[in-house]
């Protein structure tokens, strides 16, 4: 209710996107965004003119190469979190499945809030990756938990023997088990290489009064995969960016500009909501997931798509709440 009443507080505001379509000097097509949205149709006009008006050239050429490292492996809310977003899978289907699994001996303990691996585990993990990867891809990690009130009674949710890369009796639990195996595998992956490249173009005549704010295109290129080998969900798409230097001309072939408006927050999914309540430090792996089914059962929430919308009832229950009881449902307490 919190995030319902934010939203309806928003006063949306209009911006608009403008993009040119630019061919370099060797002819390759490059798009490039104007890196200030401006606030009024006058002055996106005035720039999409001016930018008519005038001949471009490339101001600077930036490349950065970048690390990516692995995340730790799962406990049970990231467990709940990344088979949400990547499955649509409710937290408690997705416990329901981890228990199969773990009942089949085929997973450790599925209730945990410990990122820690044991030390049975880690040379298993450390030959798999040598193994199948080759030494470079090896980089041993310890991993802390954030949380101050983690109870770490049980290691990270783990595959229980390594050299299974796949397991579980239906589609559902292979799909589980094999989040599990590429998620633990990875945290001990060096880190990935990446590649980034900026292109920033102006005109050519700036000294002019009416400047324009600068354009450009960021593109990546992954220079060594590292842990994404593995977890190649993760990975996102390469965008190559044209070869160019800084000082080349560049050709405008075509410019326009689309009026948007700011969007309100978004309300929270199953995975978003358990991600806030881990931040806040409300319940514990266990409960994530009987939280999540107890508020749907009893009406104060509906699931339409992957988003949580409040009811009536449970605008009613909430106002209720926090009048009446403000100090004992508030985080601090």
């Amino acid at each position: 209710m919190e995030k319902e009443r934010e939203i309806r507080a928003f006063i949306p505001e209009d911006y608009w996107i403008i993009t040119g379509e630019f061919k370099t000097q060797k002819g390759e097509k490059i798009i490039l965004f104007c890196e200030q949205q401006p606030k009024s149709e006058k002055e996106a006009n005035r720039i999409i003119e001016t930018a008519r008006e005038n001949k471009w050239q490339v101001i600077g050429v930036s490349q950065t190469e970048t690390k990516r490292s692995p995340r730790p492996p799962f406990i049970t809310a990231t467990l709940q979190q990344t088979a949400s977003s990547r499955f649509g899978y409710s937290p408690s289907r997705t416990m329901f499945i981890a228990q199969k699994l773990y009942e089949q001996g085929l997973i450790t303990y599925m209730r945990t809030d410990s990122v820690n691996l044991s030390k049975e585990a880690l040379p298993q993990i450390y030959s798999t990756i040598e193994k199948e990867f080759g030494k470079n891809y090896l980089s041993p990690r310890t991993y802390a938990s954030k949380s101050k009130n983690a109870q770490e009674a049980h290691e990270a949710i783990r595959p229980a023997d390594f050299r299974k890369k796949s397991a579980g009796a239906t589609d559902e639990q292979k799909r589980i088990y094999k989040l599990i195996w590429d998620r633990t595998v990875a945290s001990q992956m060096a880190d990935a290489k990446v590649l980034r490249t900026k292109i920033i173009a102006n005109i050519e005549n700036e000294n002019q009064k009416n400047g324009i704010p600068d354009f450009s295109a960021s593109g990546s290129v992954m220079v060594f995969p590292g842990w994404l080998k593995v977890d190649t969900m993760s990975r996102g798409e390469d965008v190559e960016l044209p070869d160019i230097s800084k000082g080349d001309n560049l050709k405008l072939l075509d410019i326009s500009g689309e009026g948007k408006q700011t969007e309100p927050p978004g309300r929270y999914t199953e995975a978003g909501l358990i991600k806030e309540l881990e931040k806040r430090e409300i319940g514990r792996p266990s409960t994530y997931a009987a939280i999540i089914k107890t508020i749907q059962d009893r009406g104060y929430v509906v699931k339409e798509g992957k988003t949580l919308m409040p009811t009536d009832t449970g605008e009613v229950v909430s106002d209720f709440l926090e009048k009446n009881f403000a100090k004992y449902i508030s985080d601090s307490f």
